[in-house]
């Protein structure tokens, strides 16, 4: 039991983590987890959500719109792209350019963020241009509160920069 509460403590603290996040979390045999997350699910404690080859487990409770954006802020790209779109739309070659990777990479990333419904997207001649269909500030607070591991590395890339730029005056 004590095993299951941790299981339980740790999806409450980090609603939408993944199966295999969870695992590498807790140190935990993939079948061990898996014997008590169904015990979590079936007492109604948990539940899962499978997108694509990911599983995410969420608390009970946890609102759809809610569930959508975890899942989207999951991974860094998700996150950068969600945080450059706040500052309006942008098309696949800019996008492509801000996160430094390639153009197919986008698309794919782009793809899951449409299934999702946190974005929308409009073919304007040979290119597609993407916007955020969620409040912007709701991104925002979702990223600060679940995962702020993402704004603390930007912090401290701002603080980084800044002091290179102020550090050859001494």
């Amino acid at each position: 039991m004590e095993r299951r509460d941790e299981i339980l403590g740790t999806i409450q603290h980090e609603p939408g983590i993944t199966f295999r996040g969870l695992a590498r979390r807790l140190g935990l045999g993939i079948g061990d987890l898996q014997y008590h997350l169904r015990k979590l699910e079936r007492d109604g404690e948990v539940f899962s959500r499978r997108v694509g080859r990911r599983r995410y487990l969420f608390p009970k409770g946890l609102e759809d719109e809610a569930q959508r954006l975890l899942i989207a802020i999951s991974t860094d790209t998700r996150r950068r792209i969600l945080l450059r779109l706040i500052e309006g739309p942008a098309d696949q070659k800019t996008l492509s350019e801000y996160l430094g990777v390639s153009q197919p990479t986008v698309s794919y990333h782009m793809g899951e963020l449409v299934k999702l419904g946190i974005i929308e997207a409009e073919r304007r001649g040979k290119s597609v241009v993407y916007r955020l269909s969620y409040d912007p500030g709701l991104v925002v607070r979702m990223i600060r509160d679940y995962r702020p591991g993402l704004l603390e590395r930007l912090a401290d890339g701002l603080i980084d920069l800044l002091a290179g730029v102020g550090g050859g005056d001494d």
